[in-house]
């Protein structure tokens, strides 16, 4: 084997090794920060999930709503058969 592609195959070694490693010891992993806190990180997705969790809310009331007027329905029907 030549010298370059020995330095070569010395380096991604390493290079695979050093990936392999423990995280830095400022890095380390803990519980996860609560939404909407300083403490998350910004993805290029935020947008999209308060899209879905504001949806989320809405469909929530709107569920309440059709509840509120299925019983009412009910109720009316219930007192013009009698």
């Amino acid at each position: 084997m030549n010298r370059i592609a020995r330095l070569s195959l010395t380096g991604l070694l390493f290079a695979a090794l050093a990936g392999c490693g423990a995280p830095p010891a400022g890095k380390q992993e803990g519980p996860a920060p609560e939404p909407g806190s300083q403490e998350a990180e910004e993805t290029v997705f935020d947008d999209m999930i308060q899209t879905q969790d504001r949806a989320r809310a809405v469909e929530g009331v709107l569920q309440d709503s059709k509840r509120d007027l299925d019983t009412a329905i009910e109720q009316s029907e219930g007192d013009a058969g009698g």
